[in-house]
C-alpha cells in the first residue's frame, strides 16, 4: 500500500508558555481578556482533536494495510460495534 500523505498523519503541539516576567504592567479590559483565553483553549482543543484524528488515521491504516497482506483481521483491529 502506498505511503500515508506526512500532513495526513502530522501531530501537532503547542509551545509552553514561557513568557518571562518584565515588571512593566499593562492594563487589559476584562472582557478581551476572557476572549483571548478563550481562543485560546478553542486552538488547543483543535490541535488535540487533529491529533487524535491522526492517530485514528494511522491505526486504520495499519490495520488496512494488515488485512489487504494476510487476509485475516489482527487483534485490536476489530469493527466497533453497531
Amino acid at each position: 500500500m502506498p505511503a500515508l500523505p506526512e500532513d495526513l498523519v502530522k501531530t501537532e503541539r503547542l509551545a509552553p508558555i514561557a513568557g518571562k516576567p518584565t515588571g512593566e504592567l499593562v492594563s487589559i479590559d476584562k472582557g478581551v481578556l476572557a476572549e483571548i483565553v478563550e481562543r485560546f483553549a478553542q486552538a488547543a482543543g483543535a490541535i488535540e482533536r487533529g491529533n487524535n484524528r491522526a492517530g485514528g488515521v494511522r491505526k486504520l491504516w495499519s490495520c488496512v494495510d494488515a488485512i489487504m497482506r494476510t487476509g485475516v483481521t489482527p487483534a485490536g483491529c476489530e469493527a466497533a460495534p453497531r
